[in-house]
This record gives structure tokens, C-alpha cells and sequence, in this order.
């Protein structure tokens, strides 16, 4: 199988925008700062990334656009990635799947697996969006928006050779 393309967004799938890991013993929530705000992330999250990073192609796909790649990235542990970015200063998600439109319908021609994470709150682009594209909604099924393991299709985990609960303790 060719390497699959994931889209990553960080608010809400990497950044713990609800604050759920606060007061809870669930994970280790980590705090620090980048561009002149505050990001919470969960302990597990760097080696989730990078295990998504390892399996496939992933390019950020955020408001935060090449900002990403600096204290995020490193605190990830990844290098820098790819930005989808439609030129714009745009702080509004609306502009992403037309972004990210003809990069993954070249991806999906090229007989791809297209993964998209983000918090979409129930509304998925697949209008927009070439058929085939498949989509984690960080906030399907529960009251938070962050990105647990087993979100993840299995295909990412048969990639990496592992599942969730071994590779990621949550």
C-alpha cells in the first residue's frame, strides 16, 4: 500500500481545547506556551503523533498553518511537516477543504488511504471533499475534543504493527 496522507489539526485534536485531561487521572495533561498561547496536551499524545508519522504522510491541516512546526512540532517530537494553507490569515476552518481538496484527490488517484483529524463537531466536509476521504471527528461521542487512540481506523494501527492500548497508555 502506497503511504496513506493524514490531515492533522491541532486545536481540538492535539491541543485539549476542552480541558478534559484537567482534574482527571486519566492522563498527564502537559502545559506550554507557543506564539503567545497556552496549549494542553495530553502525556500520551507526542507518541500517538508520532506513530501516525511513522505509518504515513501527514501534513498539518490548521489555523495555526506553519506556526505548527515550531514549539508544537517540537514538543511532539516529529519534524517539520507539510502545511496545507490557502494563503490567507483566516483564524475561521473554513477555508481547509478547499485547501486540501485537489492534494487528496491526487492522493486518492494514486490509490492512497486519506485520513482527516479534526474536530468537526458533527459537520464533515464530505461535500466538499473527494469521495474516498475518510474523517476522525474528535469530538464523536463524547463531551471533548481532543484525539484518543482508539479513534483511529484500524488500518493505522495494522501500519504500525501495534494497537492502541500497546502503544498508547490513556
Amino acid at each position: 500500500m502506497e503511504r496513506p496522507l493524514i490531515l492533522l489539526d491541532v486545536d481540538g485534536v492535539i491541543n485539549d481545547i476542552e480541558y478534559v485531561g484537567l482534574g482527571t487521572d486519566a492522563w498527564q495533561t502537559h502545559s506550554f506556551r507557543s506564539h503567545g498561547y497556552t496549549l494542553l496536551v495530553p502525556g500520551y499524545m507526542p507518541e500517538l503523533i508520532r506513530t501516525l508519522c511513522r505509518v504515513a504522510e501527514v501534513r498539518w491541516c490548521t489555523t495555526w498553518r506553519h506556526r505548527a512546526n515550531d514549539e508544537i512540532a517540537d514538543f511532539l517530537g516529529i519534524g517539520k511537516l507539510e502545511v496545507v494553507d490557502d494563503g490567507t490569515n483566516s483564524r475561521f476552518v473554513d477555508w481547509k477543504a478547499n485547501a486540501a481538496k485537489d492534494l487528496v484527490a491526487e492522493a486518492l488517484r494514486a490509490g492512497r488511504k486519506v485520513l482527516w483529524i479534526e474536530d468537526f463537531w458533527g459537520r464533515l466536509p464530505i461535500d466538499e471533499m473527494p469521495v474516498g476521504t475518510e474523517y476522525v471527528d474528535t469530538t464523536e461521542g463524547w463531551d471533548g475534543a481532543l484525539l484518543l487512540p482508539h479513534m483511529l481506523p484500524t488500518w493505522v494501527w495494522q501500519l504500525a504493527g501495534t494497537s492502541p492500548s500497546d502503544t498508547v497508555t490513556v
